[in-house]
């Protein structure tokens, strides 16, 4: 299996290309695809191992993980595939930017640092931008197209050899998945486990608790797992039962009930 990494988008998504390198079969995950040369590095890398995208995976509905989908689409025709419980914001996702901004108190900017970001909606083109207005900062939410496939927990998404098991992680949004590959021992974390940290629970459908329980149930993986997060340095399964302070929190309360 063949794993390539890239870092794309202002609050530095992680993509990942995934391949299978016997059929040359492929699929992406969670492109947060948004510069010309971004779109090019990704491109070019795809040509040059003359691989075939079928698929375009994203562990979560959020923008920063779903830029992409529209223009790989159109150059490959693969399908997108969501969780059933994210799949219905993916068409516009700007309403969902909106209803977040009435409901919760607008974030800082991540750049300056400024109390609160700005939100322009543009209804017609059924798209927002999130911007500061102390440094340049902008955040364009880019409309996807529906997804193909509705992803369910313990599906199976095949690519040539290669397969990846769902497993519904919710927390940072209700549809939330990881992508396992029991056979290399690999997993695509999403937006639920980082290196020694996990995703955040405080936006319009998060939820802490669900979070927990999406890490203990990843952390039954066996401890040479490799996890490729939705931000941030890979790590491994063993060293996250062992130093992750969100994951010994949870032995601790355990030991306290």
């Amino acid at each position: 299996m063949l794993v390539k990494h890239f870092v794309f988008g202002p609050i530095e998504t992680n993509c990942y290309l995934v391949a299978c390198e016997k059929t040359i079969k492929a699929l992406i995950i969670d492109p947060d695809v948004r510069t010309k040369k971004e779109e090019e590095l990704l491109l070019n890398e795809i040509s040059r191992r003359n691989l075939q995208i079928k698929y375009i995976v994203n562990t979560h509905h959020h923008i920063d993980h779903t830029s992409g989908n529209a223009m790989l689409k159109k150059a490959f025709g693969a399908e997108i595939l969501m969780h059933e419980l994210d799949a219905k914001v993916l068409p516009e996702q700007w309403k969902w930017i909106l209803e977040s901004n009435k409901a919760l108190e607008p974030p800082p900017c991540p750049f300056c640092g400024a109390e609160k970001t700005t939100l322009d909606v543009l209804k017609e083109q059924k798209k927002a931008i999130i911007g500061c207005n102390h440094c340049d900062f902008k955040f364009e939410v880019f409309p996807s197209p529906p997804a193909d496939r509705l992803l369910h927990h313990g599906d199976v998404i095949k690519v040539g050899e290669i397969e990846l098991n769902v497993i519904h992680t919710p927390g940072h949004s209700p549809g939330g998945i990881s992508l396992y590959s029991e056979k290399e021992h690999v997993l695509f974390s999403g937006d639920t486990l980082f290196n020694l940290s996990k995703g955040r629970t405080d936006l319009l459908d998060g939820s802490e608790e669900d979070m927990m329980q999406s890490l203990k149930e990843l952390m039954k993986l066996p401890e040479d797992t490799r996890v490729y997060p939705g931000h941030g340095e890979p790590t491994l399964i063993g060293r996250e039962k062992r130093e992750n302070p969100y994951i010994l929190d949870l032995k601790i309360k355990r030991l306290a009930d």
